[in-house]
């Protein structure tokens, strides 16, 4: 029997391997919306002094991320890309660009505008990375009609609509429990809410601490997803073949049970 156990948990960390080398090819594609009103300058120093180690969370679980930065709220109150996708560091280069000269904060224009379906963004999202949305602020949306131009204004089934029709993730990072559409957009697709007070703080211990949770989040949320979707084009990097590494241990440990059976049996 003990013999059998060891050999069982070689074959487990066999397997374990190989699964940790297949996640190593999901490709994650995250827009940061940040709003640009004037209660924001914590947050979006913090953001950018910390996009580095919240990046290397995400590669150590498995995940080859980049990032965008969409700006909304500013005082011409329409969405605007600062950066299309790229590393951590170009990110926090165009962070610096970021203003708090806003008052009007139109989420969900945001949100439609970063998914390319409004204002004619054009964010090049790779074809087979999973989506990820996550928006920080301090207030509920407000002044859509106005960052379009006076059309029909964007809403939270719009946009519940466009997140469903991307197949992609949401999260929410404002004012625990205060801002519900958020939340219930964060619970439809895939994500979580988190309270933008560990953001929005001048003490580096309680920023540090929430990015360490929420990159870990996020990380868990993306392989969630591949897991629940297997056939995605989006996860199909969750499925590959393993590392030769990985099937060479498999191999020996299958080898080794075999031969304690023959042991047994001679």
């Amino acid at each position: 029997m003990k013999l059998n156990r060891f050999v069982a948990s070689l074959v487990f960390t066999a397997a374990l391997g190989a699964s940790s080398a297949s996640h190593a090819l999901i490709q994650s594609d995250i827009v940061f919306m940040v709003d640009e009103s004037g209660s924001m300058g914590n947050v979006q120093a913090n953001l950018r002094t910390n996009i580095g180690t919240f990046a290397s969370i995400l590669a150590g679980g498995g995940l080859d991320v980049r990032f965008a930065l969409v700006g909304y709220g500013n005082n011409l109150v329409v969405p605007r890309v600062l950066t299309d996708f790229t590393n951590a560091t170009n990110f926090a280069n165009a962070a610096l660009g970021l203003v708090v000269n806003g008052g009007t904060e139109p989420g969900y224009t945001a949100t439609a505008f970063s998914l390319n379906a409004f204002g004619g963004t054009n964010l090049n999202y790779r074809t087979n990375a999973v989506k990820n949305l996550m928006i920080f602020t301090d207030e509920a949306s407000n002044g859509d009609t106005t960052a379009r131009g006076g059309g029909t204004a964007w809403t939270e089934a719009l946009v519940d609509a466009q997140l469903t029709a991307n197949n992609a993730l949401f999260n929410a990072i404002t004012r625990a429990g205060a801002i519900a559409s958020y939340d219930d957009l964060a619970a439809d697709h895939g994500g979580q809410s988190f309270d933008l007070n560990g953001l929005n703080t001048t003490d580096q211990t309680v920023v540090a601490a929430f990015v360490q949770a929420f990159a870990t989040a996020k990380l868990q949320e993306t392989l969630d997803f591949c897991v629940a979707n297997p056939t995605a084009p989006e996860c199909q990097g969750s499925t590959s073949v393993p590392e030769p590494g990985s099937l060479a241990l498999l191999g020996l440990a299958l080898a080794g049970l075999a031969g304690l059976r023959r042991k047994v049996i001679y």
